[in-house]
């Protein structure tokens, strides 16, 4: 009998409180004037254009130039769309990792705001967990404002 582990599941999970609402920390996952300003996006890159479908079987890409110049695409199709409360989509970015992820996002309200459930499997979670932890710490400054 074979023992799997936590990690042979290539599985992300994080939980986020936020002060916003659920309609506003869902539509952060869509805009792409909102999206430029957290999703991909580290103090050391940029984004330089994002192209949203938001429907299932929507695509969409989020390209990111580097320090160093180099263009990085995020991409994928949206596969359930539930608003407020439910984003799954695919992920692919072969610069950083091989392969198609999947990604859910399960918002649900609080009384002070709503808390995100975040998974991604697929991908090894050292390659992108600190990644996402970031991520959604500049989200909830961006829709705390």
């Amino acid at each position: 009998m074979k023992t799997i582990r936590l990690t042979d599941l290539r599985l992300v999970y994080i939980n986020q409180l936020f002060n916003a609402s659920v309609e506003t920390v869902f539509d952060a996952w869509l805009k792409p004037e909102v999206i430029k300003g957290w999703l991909f996006k580290s103090a050391t890159n940029q984004i330089i254009d994002v192209k949203i479908d938001a429907k299932v079987g929507g695509r969409f890409s989020i390209v990111e130039r580097s320090k160093n110049g180099e263009t990085i695409d995020h991409f994928g199709t949206y596969r359930q769309f539930e608003r407020p409360n439910l984003l799954i989509f695919t992920l692919e970015v072969p610069r950083h990792f091989p392969g198609v992820s999947t990604v859910t996002v399960d918002l649900q309200p609080t009384t002070n705001g709503c808390e995100l459930n975040f998974t991604q499997t697929g991908v090894e979670p050292a390659i992108v967990e600190d990644n996402w932890r970031e991520m959604l710490q500049q989200l909830n400054q961006l829709v705390a404002q």
